[in-house]
């Protein structure tokens, strides 16, 4: 802990970057799980694969591409660029609040507090130029939400790199995807002319194959979990819903293949995440980044596990004519509006309503959670028509939390526990 404040404490002075701040504490992590856990050294290696290719793609001749909203990142490494996701700067700062506060008070200099804590952290980290490496190119999107659509296009004008901007449509069928699909071929051709680089197709074969596979074992890591009990915690859904931005690597496959592993040896010994599993959680809307560790309490203290979250990537878009040009296009189109945040929340609320009925039909819950993150009024306006149906059909009330999932100072994660145990205590146990 003293080694993390002291850390933290360099980044607030500015004498160390976001970047090599993340890096020395995912390290810091795996040494002190190898020391004591080793058993779960696995579920550190995309963080470390992530964090350090952000700090050393450009030294490796690689090209830095920052990315905001779900993009085609199975073209970005056929260019010899590495995509960083912007998110996961606040997703990995979100334990550290006075960090966080630090980079959302400056983003509100110029930004109302109404927008959400991640796009602040964002904008603010960069304006305190804090991220300790600058990209190459930018490429964003005009989804998930407002938010992101006013902090993306700032962020253009002040990093000054060459950037390119995806309009994902509202509508979800053939003409949405079409169009979609003649968007990636001009941003195909803004890559080849960025990187000097044609585009070479077999080389993509190669990626969108490591695709298919990393989808094909997160669809069964989300199976694993109908299983009762359930053999995997609550904490991994946190980490699998941020895998989908490296999901060209072999790296993040090689995550999901232990996940498995250790979920059928769970099955295979009659062991749950819980000892005595009694409730199984559904979450219906963002995940706690910055209190993980209420997955983990909840599991402690009510034999309470979360199955599935609503933002629960289960790919099911696949890659199947690899020498189709238009085809795999439209795959990429298709899953440009299929991944977390952009499938449940970014469109007709028929979208997430669907999402959260199959969860309920596949995961058997009988707990349901709405974790509203303040940044996401998008999904506060389909809360009332999801939680009706959840009532309605399964007859089962749901716990509503606003909490704001990057800034702690909006709610302790102790005001959080008190509320689920309220829950607990009078509704679920009664």
């Amino acid at each position: 802990m003293a080694q993390v404040k002291d850390l933290e404490e360099l980044v607030l002075n500015g004498d160390m970057s976001i970047t090599e701040f993340a890096c020395a504490k995912i390290d810091g992590s795996i040494e002190s799980m190898r020391e004591k856990h080793p058993e779960l050294l696995w579920t550190m290696g995309t963080q470390k694969f992530v964090w350090d290719n952000c700090r050393d793609a450009q030294k490796n001749g690689q090209k830095l591409l920052f990315f905001g909203g779900s993009v085609p990142v199975d073209l970005f490494p056929v260019f010899d660029c590495f995509g960083f996701y912007l998110d996961t700067i606040p997703f990995r700062l979100s334990t550290n609040p006075n960090l966080t506060s630090k980079y959302i008070d400056e983003a509100e200099k110029f930004v109302g507090a109404s927008m959400c804590g991640l796009d602040k952290t964002e904008l603010g980290g960069w304006l305190c130029d804090a991220y300790g490496v600058k990209p190459d190119l930018f490429v964003y999107n005009s989804v998930p939400c407002d938010s992101s659509r006013t902090v993306y296009p700032a962020m253009e004008k002040i990093m000054k790199v060459p950037t390119f901007s995806f309009d994902t449509p509202f509508r979800r069928d053939d003409r949405g995807i079409d169009y979609l699909a003649g968007q990636i071929e001009d941003f195909i051709s803004f890559m080849e002319e960025q990187t000097g680089k044609k585009l070479d197709w077999e080389k993509l074969k190669i990626y969108m194959q490591n695709s298919n596979r990393n989808f094909e074992l997160q669809k069964k890591c989300a199976d694993l979990r109908k299983h009762k009990p359930c053999p995997l915690p609550g904490r991994l859904l946190v980490l699998n819903g941020s895998t989908n931005a490296l999901s060209s690597y072999p790296a993040v496959g090689d995550l999901f293949e232990s996940e498995l592993e250790v979920g059928q040896m769970m099955i295979d010994l009659g062991m749950g995440a819980c000892p005595d599993e009694k409730y199984r959680i559904a979450i219906l809307q963002n995940m706690i980044w910055g209190h993980a560790r209420i997955m983990d309490w909840m599991e402690r203290e009510y034999n309470a596990v979360a199955v599935m979250d609503a933002f629960g990537f289960q790919g099911d878009v696949m890659y199947e004519h690899l020498d189709d040009r238009k085809d795999c296009l439209r795959v990429m189109a298709m899953r440009m509006q299929n991944n977390p945040m952009i499938h449940g929340a970014s469109g007709p609320s028929e979208h997430h309503l669907k999402l959260v009925d199959e969860i309920f039909q596949n995961y058997d819950p009988n707990v349901s959670m709405f974790f509203g993150h303040v940044g996401c009024k998008h999904t506060w306006a389909s809360a009332k028509i999801i939680t009706d149906m959840i009532q309605e059909k399964y007859g089962m009330p749901t716990l509503f939390i606003d909490l704001d999932c990057i800034d702690g100072r909006y709610k302790s994660g102790e005001e959080i526990q008190v509320q689920i145990s309220e829950y607990f205590e009078t509704v679920v146990m009664r």
